[in-house]
């Protein structure tokens, strides 16, 4: 058997060699046209024309697998439920956020081309091309863990001010947290979380709100489960992370950007055009940041029951955002967008995964809202 060195360089030689020499062979079996085992076969074939004996190819091409349809040297930590997020700066500096709390981890690339690679067979692994006209791409994969939803944020060097791209990986777990978990956790009291169900089932709107991975979504996601069974809905979202197991009415769409060099596109904006014209009693937006702000309004006006999340820096300053989206989309005035957003009743605003304020509007006034703090 071949000493650790050289199969470290047989297994470079051999990812570089289905990466750019039989790049075709490896896009076929990534788009389901080729089997997996068709490319182990291959990868035999081109390890013994170079040598290597039987006990060797085995351990290159269970590292080659893992490369190929794992995450490589980022496995572990996608594995590792105590971490939520996972930031590569470059090929030695990568930081996780472990139960909120962001740290470097013990984990780095066999240099700047390694990491290059990856990023590159990430692409290639999720249908995505990474040129100068697509080099800031986000994705998601749903198929490859089990226990994770893996949304994906690409940066390459051609944006970036460093010579190396950027990437970002958000998990969301395919079990669902339940809303006691979510107390147990400590992101809110019996008492919220008893006030929440009750304004899913009554409330005729209700806003997410707080900045960056604050919490939103996963309460979001918590809060579907108890939407009433006769009732139908649409959500519609950047990235697949809201998701229901149990009820039999909602629907879920997300977005299609370029990937590639198409021009096939729909964004918030379509999906929410469309979702008017369906038969629904709730309308979600996972996470509204410009036009599509206007869909909601139109169907909470229209008697919808309307749910999204904004980034916020209060409970009570959440609509004005939305307020400012929908200006950007219409010719409407602000004192006459507010005063149709007040059917967004409900606001909860959550800090570091913990439900810091609960408000309702209760009126809205010559251009203003008028609140009462809940929680």
């Amino acid at each position: 058997m071949e000493d650790k060195q050289e199969l470290e360089i047989m297994l470079d030689e051999l990812i570089n060699y289905f990466i750019h020499v039989e790049r075709q062979t490896l896009l076929q079996v990534q788009r389901g046209i080729k089997s997996k085992e068709s490319l182990i076969r291959a990868a035999k074939v081109y390890l013994r024309q170079r040598g290597l004996d039987k006990e060797s190819i085995e351990i290159v091409v269970n590292h080659f697998s893992k490369f190929i349809w794992g995450y490589y040297v980022l496995e572990e930590a996608i594995n590792d439920k105590d971490i939520s997020d996972i930031k590569v700066l470059a090929e030695d500096r990568v930081r996780i956020k472990r139960k909120g709390k962001r740290m470097n981890a013990d984990i780095s690339f066999q240099g700047k081309a390694d990491y290059k690679r990856f990023i590159s067979m990430v692409a290639v692994k999720n249908k995505t091309n990474l040129s100068d006209v697509n080099a800031i791409q986000s994705f998601t994969d749903k198929d490859s863990n089990d226990n994770f939803i893996l949304r994906f944020n690409i940066a390459t060097d051609f944006v970036n001010s460093t010579d190396v791209p950027y990437l970002h990986i958000r998990k969301i777990p395919k079990r669902k947290y339940t809303i006691n978990d979510l107390e147990e956790m400590g992101m809110l009291t019996k008492e919220m979380s008893d006030y929440l169900i009750k304004q899913v089932k009554e409330s005729s709107g209700i806003i997410f709100t707080g900045k960056g991975a604050s919490g939103k979504t996963t309460l979001m996601n918590v809060l579907l489960e108890y939407i009433p069974h006769d009732c139908s809905g649409l959500v519609i979202q950047e990235n697949e992370e809201l998701f229901s197991n149990t009820h039999p009415d909602l629907m879920f769409q997300h977005i299609v950007t370029t990937h590639g060099e198409g021009k096939i596109q729909y964004d918030l904006k379509d999906l929410g055009r469309n979702g008017l014209l369906t038969d629904i009693d709730y309308f979600i937006i996972g996470e509204i940041k410009g036009g599509e702000a206007l869909y909601l309004l139109n169907a909470g006006y229209t008697g919808h029951k309307c749910w999204a999340s904004v980034h916020g820096m209060n409970s009570t300053e959440a609509i004005y955002k939305l307020a400012d989206y929908v200006r950007y989309e219409s010719d409407y005035e602000l004192c006459d967008i507010l005063n149709m957003l007040k059917c967004m009743k409900t606001t909860v605003f959550l800090k570091d995964f913990k439900v810091e304020e609960i408000s309702e509007v209760v009126d809205c006034k010559d251009g203003e809202l008028i609140y009462e703090r809940i929680f």
